[in-house]
């Protein structure tokens, strides 16, 4: 398995087994060890020392991600996986899917909706993983893990606050009661106004349940409530710095997310799991289109989607060598939005409204003939309403040649369903769309010369086919586009004394769009990045963390027709302290943009300057 952890120092000796456990990428939680996929791990010790603003910043230090900003807090915050498009990643919050397919982004989650705050550990799958989620996962999956319950009652009050207005409290909850753990979460979040016209203001709540109810059964629970507001210059439109009006994008939305999980021990060598999952969004759009308004009129839509979704999963240990899973799912996605295009002389209406279910069944295979050996298969086979079965595979292998030097191998094949949006939108829609398919391979190589070092690469390949764009001849969503990405992962990690922790990243892909002249946005031919950990004493520590941004492909309207641009590349250092005050306060003091690097995220979006923000922390504050 090619299997990076990120992790400082102060977490080695910390590590526990239940935290080696991968819950993303396979229907059974499975050992870093016993994976093949290419996997990347932020625990809770790493987002503590980085101390990011946001959860894409902390996801830019992951090999293979690409983050494209919109400006500041307000702008749409999207993440690509190995070249493919943003919504072909599924995102997950403690396993359940956040993609909402009502958008005119095809299903591509905002990543500045969540609160690094509440969470305790990102687990990132990178390659095709239709097999284990179906629909969705062309690229892979962010599965982000909310705080549980731990031994003992542990509370925790934080607050932040910096320049431009960023203003942040949270309050956290977590702790053991007999056979019941409980974790509470409660937060609210103003992002200021670092770029001109671009604010977010969050409240955010959730609550995790774990029932010990007997030796043989276990119930689980998570709730979560988030509403939220922002503004921001519209996309294309220029920015602050080039729009022709200074009118704003509002948007008011609000999710919900929960979860049920009953596990049942039926014996020694199974275990059944049943799980319903429930995902709702709201949002209320309005925009003041792009001037000259002939190229984006005045538009605005209020949406609602809702999934759930239920799934029996049974996973045997046939000996200590061979697990099989295998199990049975529903899906069930209803969306409608209610919206209009304002053409100054009337108001075209841009309605749509629709629902579809899907059953599933799968089955997953993992051997260990040999010690050496690992195999890993994952078959399933969806019958989604109104379009053919799909059949998605996986298959994996990893060899260890020696103690030090382990290669491995992936293959599979994905699909993404046509999203509400580009069905069913009553201007652009495309009722006879067909699914996106992928085929993807990679190889890798995992060495460890020393004890302190390891390196780990990967090369990989995806065909994307049938990719829907749009067609503005015929003013309608088409399958046309057929894109190859290629490229390499490298990460290395080094520790060269015990209060020290290096660690060094880069990402090349190479993208070729098949039979058109269009480039693809957003998305960077190089990036690279390095972060040094540093444990100055018992109280005082330190984090260093620098990413750099290759030339990218960005596109405007402001002119009045589409235009293309290149971003120059850019650098960005962010720096962070801390002092520890026994062990009930801490202190932090965080400098982002450290050099005020001068650069864009999209054509007349400039990026935030130099920000201090400045946080204090409470643990244990009412026992």
């Amino acid at each position: 398995m090619l299997a990076t952890v990120l992790m400082p120092v102060s977490s080695f000796a910390q590590w526990s087994q239940m935290e080696d456990l991968l819950v993303t990428g396979s229907y059974s939680p499975q050992q870093n060890a016993d994976l093949t996929a290419s996997v990347s791990v932020l625990d809770s010790q790493t987002i503590q020392a980085l101390n990011k603003r946001t959860i894409a910043d902390l996801l830019k230090n992951v090999p293979g991600l690409l983050v494209e900003e919109q400006g500041g807090p307000g702008g749409l915050t999207a993440i690509s996986i190995r070249g493919g498009e943003a919504n072909f990643t599924l995102v997950l919050l403690d396993g359940v899917p956040l993609n909402d397919p009502t958008n005119s982004r095809g299903g591509g989650f905002d990543f500045s909706n969540l609160d690094p705050a509440s969470i305790e550990r990102i687990e990132i799958v990178r390659g095709t993983q239709s097999a284990v989620y179906g629909s969705d996962a062309l690229s892979g999956v962010i599965n982000i893990i909310t705080h549980r319950g731990q031994e003992g009652h542990q509370q925790q009050l934080r607050a932040e606050v910096g320049e431009d207005d960023i203003r942040n409290f949270s309050l956290a909850a977590s702790g053991e009661s007999g056979v019941l753990r409980y974790a509470l979460n409660l937060s609210k979040r103003d992002e200021g106004e670092q770029i001109e016209g671009s604010t977010r203001e969050t409240d955010n709540a959730s609550l995790r349940l774990d029932w010990q109810a007997s030796d043989k059964h276990q119930i689980s629970a998570s709730y979560r409530y988030l509403d939220g507001q922002r503004n921001s210059y519209p996309e294309q439109s220029g920015g602050p710095e080039l729009a022709l009006s200074n009118l704003l994008d509002d948007s008011d939305y609000e999710d919900q997310t929960f979860y049920l999980n009953w596990q049942a021990n039926i014996s020694d060598n199974w275990q059944s799991v049943v799980s319903a999952k429930y995902f709702e969004h709201e949002e209320s759009f309005n925009s003041p289109g792009v001037t000259p308004f002939t190229v984006v009129p005045p538009n605005a839509a209020d949406t609602h989607f809702q999934r759930y979704q239920l799934q029996w999963l049974n996973t045997l240990q046939i000996s200590d060598a061979h697990q099989l899973s295998l199990g049975v799912d529903y899906r069930n996605e209803e969306g409608d939005s209610r919206g209009f295009l304002d053409l100054g002389f009337f108001k075209v209406p841009t309605n749509f409204e629709l629902e579809r279910s899907t059953h599933g069944l799968f089955v997953d295979f993992h051997s260990r003939p040999i010690q050496a050996l690992l195999f890993q298969a994952s078959l399933r086979y969806d019958d989604p309403d109104n379009f053919d079965s799909e059949t998605s595979i996986n298959l994996g292998v990893s060899y260890q040649i020696n103690p030090l030097l382990t290669v491995s191998a992936n293959w599979g094949e994905a699909y993404k369903l046509p999203s509400f949006f580009a069905l069913g939108h009553s201007l652009v829609g495309n009722p006879n769309l067909k699914p996106e398919t992928a085929r993807a391979w990679d190889v890798g190589l995992k060495w460890s010369p020393r004890k302190d070092v390891d390196l780990a690469v990967s090369y990989f390949s995806n065909d994307y086919r049938d990719l829907i764009d749009f067609d503005p001849a015929l003013f309608i969503n088409v399958n046309r586009s057929r894109v190859e990405s290629h490229g390499t992962e490298l990460q290395l990690s080094w520790k060269p004394l015990q209060e020290v922790w290096l660690q060094a990243q880069t990402t090349h892909i190479d993208l070729n769009v098949k039979n058109g002249t269009s480039v693809l946005l957003g998305r960077p031919e190089w990036k690279a990045g390095a972060m040094a950990l540093w444990q100055i004493n018992r109280d005082w520590s330190t984090t260093l963390d620098y990413q750099w941004m290759g030339e990218q492909f960005a596109s405007s309207m402001h002119t009045g027709a589409s235009m293309v641009q290149t971003l120059s590349d850019f650098h960005r250092v962010d720096w962070n302290v801390r002092k520890q005050f026994g062990k009930a306060v801490h202190l932090e003091l965080a400098l982002d943009n450290l050099l005020d690097e001068n650069f864009r995220t999209a054509v007349g979006f400039p990026g935030p300057g130099r920000t201090a923000r400045f946080s204090i922390c409470f643990k244990n504050v009412f026992i």
